[in-house]
């Protein structure tokens, strides 16, 4: 194992590529979306549960779609399938940017959520864990400090610009970005990167070719006794996360808090996701990640109690730091940890398939809170009840410990 710093100066190009796609992965964050989401509610006269069962009926579509597509990261050349996965997300913003009905808007949910919150996250954790063995979890954590980049640069920038020019224009130059931008580093990125790497096919060993059929049949995993000991654990930050996102302007005009307050508040989470992502690297290359999995929810379980008692503006950071370092450590953990138990072979097919659920979840979580603000719940009670939830996870986690590597 290599300190921080030799490994980077060793794989800076690799390392970039990954954090690049992790970085404009945001486009298609309910982080992001959710500075969208009031503007158009209000152009199409959407209700809370009408927006919020749209966004979730997106959301769903693309989990459904994610394993059979996720699955060619196994099988095409790497270059390939990153510029399919760039290119949709530009037809998905353009497509949202033009949306003139309710069935435009939620065809660009779709897209945004398959290709930015599925696909780009996807393509980079999948090379990292690929691409390295004694150094997985510094690569992932590395690659992976692309999401709280974005959530500290993003949200300010855009929330300016929804309220300078409205929401299709920021739409537009986001698409353009990956054009100009982003397109043109991948090739970069990539340039003398490994066969192995740029041909993932070519390199499943003999011993590892059974694990292989996953990628014909990924829906297989479902019946490993080891899926569903872990499921609980690494869907849950994505279904609350997203639901507080995406319900976040609300939540701070409930408490009396400016929108700018809670979209600068996002640093704070970036903030701390990076260091949670940065912290988590070095040990699970240590300890590794099933002996860590059951306790990287405790610092999220603390920020949802700040969160759901006090009313104080200060707060939200406050709260958003304890999420933000569970967060962080949750994405080194939770990737390492597919690479440790399912082995490499085709681990682009378990990642699918952990996603797809880990989708579904982020689609359920937001509905679940518009149907129980629109039944009147309180968002202070909503949050407790999400905190009762998470220390169940933690102990049903507890499992994965006798989980044999």
């Amino acid at each position: 194992m290599q300190t921080y710093s030799t490994f980077i100066q060793s794989n800076y190009r690799l390392l970039s590529f990954g954090f690049l796609l992790a970085l404009f992965s945001g486009f298609g964050q309910t982080f992001l979306i959710s500075l969208y989401v009031p503007e158009i509610a209000q152009s199409f006269l959407f209700s809370n549960t009408q927006i919020s069962s749209m966004y979730a009926s997106a959301t769903l579509a693309s989990a459904f779609t994610l394993p059979w597509i996720g699955r060619y990261i196994d099988i095409w050349p790497l270059h390939r399938f990153t510029i399919a996965v760039i290119i949709g997300m530009f037809l998905a913003l353009i497509t949202l940017s033009l949306a003139l009905n309710p069935i435009v808007v939620l065809i660009g949910f779709w897209g945004l959520r398959l290709t930015g919150q599925a696909l780009m996250g996807h393509t980079a954790v999948t090379t990292m864990a690929r691409a390295y063995a004694l150094d997985r979890g510094k690569a992932i954590s590395l690659a992976n400090i692309g999401h709280p980049v974005g959530e500290a640069i993003f949200p300010l920038m855009i929330a300016m610009m929804i309220s300078s020019y409205g929401w299709r224009l920021p739409l537009r130059l986001s698409a353009l970005s990956l054009i100009i931008i982003v397109i043109p580093l991948v090739f970069i990125f990539l340039k003398n990167a490994a066969p192995a790497i740029l041909h993932p096919s070519r390199n499943i060993s003999e011993e590892n070719r059974p694990n292989g059929q996953l990628v014909h049949r990924p829906w297989r995993l479902i019946i490993s006794r080891n899926f569903w000991l872990l499921l609980p654990g690494i869907i849950f930050l994505g279904a609350i996360n997203t639901a507080i996102f995406f319900f976040q302007i609300q939540f701070g005009e409930s408490r009396g808090w400016s929108v700018s307050w809670v979209a600068g508040s996002i640093a704070s989470f970036a903030v701390a996701s990076a260091l949670g992502m940065l912290v988590s690297g070095p040990l699970v290359d240590r300890l590794t990640a099933r002996r860590l999995f059951p306790f990287f929810l405790f610092p999220y379980l603390i920020g949802l109690f700040f969160l759901s008692l006090f009313r104080q503006p200060a707060i939200y950071p406050v709260a958003l730091l304890f999420m933000g370092f569970s967060n962080g450590l949750g994405s080194t953990i939770i990737n390492a940890i597919y690479a440790e138990i399912f082995g490499t072979a085709s681990i682009g097919s378990v990642r699918s398939i952990f996603a797809t659920v880990g989708v579904f979840a982020t689609a359920v979580g937001p509905i679940a809170f518009g149907i129980l603000l629109d039944k009147s719940f309180s968002f202070g009670l909503i949050l407790q009840l999400s905190a009762a939830i998470s220390l169940l996870v933690m102990i049903w986690s507890l499992q994965v410990l006798r989980i044999r590597q």
